[in-house]
């Protein structure tokens, strides 16, 4: 049976920290949780408002805890900009020695907004230099990299394909995120058949209400509604997955308050 995850962004509003997403998740029947990585600190860590995972703090202790509440850790979530050859690398580079502590067999990130005067060309040169600078030392952990669409060039298949092409790595793929593919204009569904074959973890994020309003403006959205409420053809996309063997996690991406009805939709169609 697939295995059903949920990015800690979920609890983002609800100013607890991740000890108790993953109390919840727990009680709510998640198999794993996917927490996100914080370079340094912040004041909202330190007070306990903020979910996210200082890589300040013990990855030892945190696996532990996760293991505690029947928790794995699917996946670390290390988002930053593939276009600063020099923050991306270094807290990527982090990421991945914190996932290895974490036991995460993922780092996912994206490739950032695009700086004002850049080339399509210089971007892309800016993407390949970062992704061998990083997966020189996933390469030693078997840590893989996911790159998520969240930017003008992840949220369509071109891109991707283009994106894919840079590096030559059995670790490096797609976080496929249903939900900002469609956010940006975009149909997940003819999409995800274009990259299926390389996709090694999946957001499942539905988009409704208040959101539809943002399609065509951004590229990206930390959750959406309950999966199975929005206009994203969750079950066909499961359904592509299926048909070229995906087994990998289903990461869940909606608020918490929608989570448990989130969960037993994804359960019923994967």
């Amino acid at each position: 049976m697939a295995k059903v995850s949920c990015n800690i962004d979920a609890f983002r509003h609800s100013n607890k920290p991740y000890t108790y997403a993953f109390k919840r998740l727990s009680e709510l029947g998640f198999d794993a949780v996917e927490p996100e990585a914080l370079d340094g600190r912040c004041i909202y860590t330190i007070y306990h408002f903020c979910p996210m995972i200082s890589m300040e703090d013990d990855p030892v202790e945190v696996k532990r805890l996760a293991s505690n509440y029947g928790l794995e850790i699917s996946c670390l979530s290390a988002h930053t900009s593939l276009l600063n050859t020099e923050y991306g690398t270094r807290y990527l580079k982090r990421a991945i020695k914190f996932a290895d502590k974490l036991e995460a067999p993922i780092v996912n990130t994206s490739e950032g907004p695009k700086p004002p005067g850049m080339s399509d060309d210089e971007a892309f040169h800016l993407i390949e230099y970062t992704l061998r600078e990083v997966l020189d030392m996933a390469e030693n952990y078997g840590i893989k990299i996911t790159i998520e669409p969240h930017g003008e060039y992840t949220t369509n298949a071109e891109g991707l394909k283009r994106i894919l092409s840079l590096v030559d790595s059995d670790l490096f793929g797609i976080n496929f995120d249903t939900g900002n593919v469609y956010l940006a204009g975009n149909d997940p569904v003819s999409t995800l058949r274009e990259v299926a074959e390389r996709v090694l973890y999946v957001h499942v994020k539905d988009i409704g209400g208040a959101l539809l309003g943002e399609r065509g403006k951004v590229t990206g959205t930390p959750v959406g509604v309950a999966v199975g409420k929005g206009n994203v053809n969750i079950k066909e996309c499961a359904s592509i997955l299926r048909a070229v063997g995906y087994d990998g996690v289903y990461s869940i991406e909606a608020g918490e308050p929608d989570l448990e009805e989130s969960i037993k939709y994804l359960r019923s169609i994967i």
